[in-house]
């Protein structure tokens, strides 16, 4: 498989014919948690992996072109909320958001996205940790951002 020409494809989606791009929420988080369910929380590295890979391939370099592909893509709502230390939330969350608390985060995706999205637009390495969050009984996500 020519893994750079599906990277491509995936990123410059052709239009449907009949149908448009968007996606159901629920489908969206059913597709999502399927490895959670099969895997475990064994699956949260590997979802915070590929969360920072698309940010990777998206290469966004400003913190509004992160901001507004999150609001364009129905993602969620992202703000910084401090920069010594580096704090971001999202409102609205498109993986979470209204799911019953499980004393754990659920966002580990987003988690790997936004700390994808930093090294890109702050060209050092970073980890995401996600302190806010439904699964933790909070209304929105808020990922402490550590620089290595």
């Amino acid at each position: 498989m020519n893994w750079a020409e599906v990277e491509k494809a995936l990123l410059n989606p052709s239009p449907r014919n009949i149908l448009d791009n968007d996606i159901n929420i629920s489908l969206f988080r059913l597709v999502r948690f399927v490895p959670m369910k099969y895997m475990g929380r064994g699956s949260d590295s590997m979802m915070y992996r590929a969360g920072k890979d698309l940010a990777k391939m998206l290469n966004l370099k400003t913190v509004d072109e992160v901001i507004n592909f999150c609001k364009d893509n129905k993602i969620g709502i992202v703000s910084i909320v401090s920069e010594g230390p580096l704090i971001i939330r999202v409102d609205d969350c498109i993986t979470c958001k209204g799911l019953p608390k499980i004393e754990q985060p659920y966002c580990y995706f987003e988690g790997g996205f936004i700390a994808g999205c930093v090294e890109n637009i702050f060209g050092k390495k970073c980890q995401a940790k996600e302190v806010c969050c439904a699964g933790l009984g909070h209304d929105y996500c808020q990922f402490e951002i550590k620089f290595l």
